[in-house]
């Protein structure tokens, strides 16, 4: 269980950054929060899955 558990952490943790990015550097940009959350909610998705899947090629 335990090798579930930080794939799923890792995913979130870039969720909640891509989330971050989104609202202090997208918001002001496009000057719509809901848009500036989902770009960096795909940001941070994309960059939690490929760091996932790196991970998964090493071992």
């Amino acid at each position: 269980m335990e090798k579930n558990i930080k794939p799923t952490l890792i995913l979130i943790l870039w969720n909640m950054i891509g989330l971050t990015i989104g609202y202090f550097i997208f918001t002001p940009i496009v000057e719509d929060t809901i848009i500036g959350l989902v770009i960096g909610l795909c940001i941070g998705a994309t960059v939690g899955i490929s760091i996932m899947q790196k991970m998964k090629s090493k071992s």
